[in-house]
C-alpha cells in the first residue's frame, strides 16, 4: 500500500524594484506635423533632437518641481516618453494626478534652430528638446500621457 506524504511549500514573492514605484509614466510629447492649439506652430517630422543622457521632465515646466531624467524615443509620427517614475514624493503625485486627470499631457522644452513661416504658421525644422512639462493643458491636442504598473517587467518569482 502506498502512504501519501505531506510537506509544507512556502511561498515567497521577490520584490522586482521596477513595481516598487509609483508606475511607468508613458506619452507621446510631440506629434509631429499637427498644429498646436494656442498658436500658430507646427514641428516637422524628425525635427526634434535631445542631448545625450536624455532631458528632465518637470510637472508644470517649473525649474522647482524636476521628476525625472529620462530618454526620449522618436518615430516618424512623434516623440514619445516611457520612464519609470520614481519612488519619491514627486514621482508618486505625478502618477496620482495623472491618474485623476488634473495632468492630462506633456509639452516640449526647445531651442528652435531652423524653421520657417507658411502663411502664418511657425514650422520648426530643427530644435534641441532641452526640457519636458507634465502638464494640465497640452497645447498639442495629441499629447497625451498615462500612468501604468510595468507588467512587462514586473515577473512573479517562486520558490518551492
Amino acid at each position: 500500500m502506498y502512504k501519501m506524504e505531506t510537506r509544507s511549500i512556502e511561498i515567497r514573492l521577490a520584490q522586482d524594484p521596477e513595481r516598487r514605484g509609483p508606475g511607468v509614466l508613458e506619452g507621446v510629447l510631440m506629434p509631429y506635423g499637427e498644429k498646436a492649439s494656442d498658436r500658430q506652430e507646427m514641428f516637422e517630422a524628425g525635427s526634434l533632437y535631445w542631448p545625450e543622457g536624455g532631458v528632465v521632465l518637470r510637472e508644470m515646466h517649473d525649474r522647482k518641481q524636476p521628476i525625472t531624467r529620462f530618454e526620449p524615443t522618436a518615430t516618424d509620427a512623434a516623440v514619445e516618453i516611457r520612464v519609470a517614475l520614481p519612488d519619491t514624493q514627486r514621482g508618486r503625485d505625478a502618477a496620482a494626478l495623472v491618474r485623476n486627470g488634473t495632468l492630462r499631457g506633456l509639452s516640449v522644452e526647445f531651442m528652435a534652430e531652423r524653421e520657417s513661416y507658411r502663411g502664418g504658421l511657425r514650422v520648426i525644422h530643427r530644435a534641441r528638446l532641452h526640457g519636458a512639462g507634465l502638464v494640465d493643458d497640452p497645447a498639442y491636442s495629441s499629447s497625451s500621457v498615462e500612468v501604468r504598473q510595468d507588467a512587462q517587467k514586473g515577473r512573479l518569482k517562486i520558490w518551492l
